[in-house]
């Protein structure tokens, strides 16, 4: 399970908001000065804030404002709806490409179906994830104990 810390913002019936703090592996990677993903975290540092991150989470816990919380993502099901998002809409374009130029059609119709049949397959991936909210559901693994707000590193080593 990939698990995260958080702290709940706010309660509603039935579910929660959490605050997680966004991080990224940019900074530690060697590859940085090449990839476009790190110039696309740095754009998106410098524009809006980076550190936070909001998630709803449906769960029966009873939680309150201010707990700290464990969330968790089962492998499986992270794997699942990344097959489901990313290999849909490409293997529906793909078959639409194929099949287009098996009935011989001109270059610009091959691309029309082939953004035709892209669009098809987002749809379609939109219309089972809605069906199908349980494909990647967050579940609060665990509640953590407060933090003590006046303690401190400082006071421990001084008693």
């Amino acid at each position: 399970m990939i698990e995260e810390q958080g702290r709940v913002v706010a309660v509603e019936h039935g579910s929660v908001w959490i605050e997680t703090l966004r991080q990224s592996a940019c900074s530690s990677c060697a590859g940085k000065s090449g990839c476009g993903q790190h110039l696309v975290e740095q754009y998106r540092l410098d524009r809006y804030d980076p550190s936070l991150s909001y998630i709803k989470v449906v769960t029966a816990q009873v939680l309150h404002e201010g707990d700290r919380v464990v969330l968790g993502v089962a492998e499986s099901s992270l794997l699942k709806a990344s097959f489901l998002i990313y290999l849909v809409p490409l293997l529906l374009m793909m078959s639409g490409i194929w099949l287009s130029s098996l009935m011989g059609a001109a270059d610009w119709l091959l691309f029309l179906i082939a953004m035709l049949s892209l669009f098809v397959g987002f749809f379609v991936v939109r219309v089972i994830g809605k069906r199908s909210a349980d494909i990647c559901r967050v579940e609060v693994v665990s509640v953590l104990p407060p933090e003590s707000v006046f303690s401190s590193t400082n006071d421990q080593n001084q008693e």
